[in-house]
């Protein structure tokens, strides 16, 4: 049986083609939403493989070895540099953490008592206990200071570190099989296309992976300058705990857009400890550094790195954070960077024949 409409045939075959591709799309759809943290931690692993194949590739820019050779130089360099950093700061790290993690909730409850002394303070921290009192924390049976359910948070607390060294763990060791042998998934993936795709696949792999490694590039530099710029800036003004605020400040500046902000947060908190004129200065400082980070250091090496425009940046987090989670906001960037490329290649070159300057793209 067919039918002519608009001088197409219409045919039962044809209809049911059409049908199991429709059906095949939405299938495999979601499959891949249902794997969805399985997906992300193996670009995160992708992450790791491609900063071990950017540091061994510029080993061999300076020294005639092969990548076997040089993979097995950075992995040394690695544990040597994590080790003298961790026998010169590692016991005052550690000891500034532990400090941390007693003096933040102590600041969070005497700011919650301070709000709920101010007219409607106790509607902004979520109302009355069932005393009455607003944002007072009563002693319980035994005298302590710790909450009724303290038990229960602290086997939470131990059960999410559990799990994100468990992630941490997976991350790495699929990096290493990355690393390793990439050649042999890039085959793989090569494999679900024609042919005739086939080595453009494998050329938007490469140039995915060198964007990515550029942009990498350019956030370790920023990472590292406000890491080291907020510990000195806080030490200056008399802030505890300058160097695990600074590492914090450093590590937050991976997430986009709401990193640095949340990265300031403790630093703020532990400076109404000192006083409320040191607070101030702190929350300025702050702001300082996060514009002089904006407005100066990152267009500076976007311009020799991988440019994002801002508007891309606040997409891709809502985007990947309404589909993956906190995860997906934290790697946000580099998916919209690994995006870019696609689109730019397949898209915009291959569909719509214009050329334009892709990310990584002819780098060897």
């Amino acid at each position: 049986m067919a039918n002519r409409k608009n001088g197409v045939e219409v045919t039962a075959a044809g209809i049911a083609r059409f049908t199991l591709i429709v059906t095949g799309i939405l299938m495999t759809i979601a499959f891949l939403y249902f794997i969805r943290d399985a997906l992300l931690i193996a670009f995160a692993g992708v992450i790791f493989a491609v900063i071990i194949s950017g540091l061994a590739a510029t080993i061999r820019k300076y020294i005639p070895i092969s990548r076997g050779l040089s993979i097995a130089a950075v992995g040394i360099i690695l544990l040597i540099t994590i080790t003298s950093f961790g026998f010169i700061f590692g016991s005052q790290i550690a000891e500034e953490f532990e400090q941390l993690t007693e003096k933040l909730p102590q600041q969070i409850s005497q700011l919650r008592e301070t709000i709920s002394g101010w007219p409607l303070g106790d509607e902004l921290i979520g109302g009355e206990n069932e005393n009455g009192e607003a944002g007072v924390q009563e002693e319980n049976e035994t005298g302590n200071d710790m909450p009724d359910g303290a038990g229960g948070m602290a086997f939470q607390v131990g059960v999410t570190i559990v799990d994100v060294l468990t992630t941490f763990g997976l991350i790495i060791i699929i990096g290493i099989y990355f690393v390793i042998d990439p050649g042999t998934y890039k085959k793989g993936i090569a494999l679900l296309f024609t042919k005739k795709r086939a080595n453009r696949v494998n050329e938007a792999l490469e140039t995915s992976g060198n964007a990515l490694w550029s942009w990498l590039k350019g956030q370790f530099i920023i990472m590292i300058f406000i890491g080291v710029a907020v510990t000195i800036g806080l030490m200056i003004i008399g802030v505890p705990l300058a160097m695990v605020l600074g590492i914090i400040a450093g590590i937050s500046e991976f997430v986009p857009i709401i990193g640095p902000w949340i990265g300031a947060v403790p630093g703020i908190l532990l400076a109404f400890s000192v006083d409320g004129q040191t607070a101030l200065y702190t929350a300025i400082f702050y702001v300082v550094i996060q514009q002089i980070e904006s407005n100066v250091l990152s267009p500076l090496i976007q311009q020799r790195m991988v440019h994002i425009p801002p508007a891309v940046v606040i997409l891709s987090v809502v985007a990947f954070g309404l589909v993956f989670g906190i995860a997906g906001v934290i790697l946000a960037t580099p998916l919209a960077v690994i995006v870019m490329v696609l689109v730019g290649m397949f898209y915009v070159q291959d569909v719509l024949g214009k050329e334009v300057k892709i990310p990584g793209q002819n780098e060897s």
